[in-house]
């Protein structure tokens, strides 16, 4: 099968393009910069294309059976000013809106179009279970992902299926976890807020293994939660790492200076969500980390 990714070159890309070869896929990235994406080697094809240069070309959906849309622009990277809020809603849904306006042109569709989202979709919950018939909150981040997955399922119009894959907290060696060890590497790790929040998290190899479950299963529709079965709170998470690290956790950072230093993308830290993955498990996929301390090791370990 053929498949072409949209923000392919960034983490959990990089990983899904290696997990998608392996499996024996024709795998092509859409990148703004292709002689930057650093894919010499992989297997993968770069194409370039970016929003700013118009519509997408409809010659490259040609032959594609998957297409996997990672792309939008990176909501942990600086304070979220008014601008900064737009250009993060902007870039997930102008990206998302020209892949289904290609799919639109084309004679033969693909099969499926796998649409990244985010656990934010739900908004802070406390300790409610959260299952993918939970309702949409009320907050930024949940309405930039009712936004981003409303304009994804309009591909259904023309015959695509459609899956949204809300992510968790992704455990690999960067994003989130690479800023987590830091502090603890000097002895200054501890969680975030009260600790008493949940996290709900997913394994980056688990999570490439689970798109490429959604692609190849036409039994799955609509959104899909992509967190492991045993979410935590945030004290036992940093309890865990750690544990793992051979540091204590024992400097907890208070949610007022959070809020001071990073303004309203606090919360997606201070948040409390405790997601299961109802669907998936249904479907019969199969966790190869579903405990947190096993997922740590088999990263910092390595």
């Amino acid at each position: 099968m053929k498949a072409l990714i949209f923000g392919g070159t960034g983490f959990i890309g990089r990983n899904l393009c290696n997990e998608l070869l392996s499996a024996g896929y024709k795998v092509s990235i859409v990148s703004r910069n292709p002689q930057k994406a650093g894919l010499s080697g992989s297997g993968a094809e770069a194409v370039e294309w970016s929003v700013s240069a118009g519509a997408l070309p409809v010659e490259l959906l040609d032959g594609v059976t998957v297409i996997i849309n990672l792309a939008g622009e990176s909501i942990g990277n600086r304070r979220w000013t008014q601008p900064v809020k737009e250009e993060i809603l902007n870039s997930r849904v102008q990206i998302t809106q020209a892949i289904v306006n290609a799919i639109k042109q084309q004679r033969v569709i693909p099969k499926v179009l796998i649409n990244a989202s985010a656990i934010g979709f739900y908004g802070p919950r406390g300790d409610a279970e959260i299952t993918e018939s939970t309702p949409a909150g009320h907050d930024f981040l949940a309405k930039v992902c009712q936004a981003w997955e409303e304009e994804a399922f309009k591909a259904q119009t023309s015959g695509v299926r459609v899956v949204v894959v809300r992510i968790g907290v992704v455990i690999g060696d960067a994003g989130a976890l690479a800023r987590m060890k830091a502090p603890f590497r000097f002895y200054v790790g501890g969680p975030l807020g009260t600790g008493a929040q949940w996290m709900s998290w997913i394994h980056v190899k688990d999570l490439t293994r689970l798109i490429r479950f959604a692609a190849e299963n036409e039994n799955i529709n609509g959104p899909v939660n992509a967190t492991a079965p045993e979410p935590v709170r945030m004290k036992d998470f940093c309890n865990t790492l750690g544990q793992v690290m051979g540091r204590p956790s024992w400097l907890p950072v208070p949610g007022f200076l959070l809020k001071v230093v990073l303004g309203e993308m606090s919360d997606m830290l201070l948040n409390s969500q405790r997601v299961l993955p109802d669907k998936i498990l249904k479907e019969g996929f199969l966790f190869r980390f579903p405990v947190l301390k096993n997922a740590l090791e088999d990263i910092i370990q390595q």
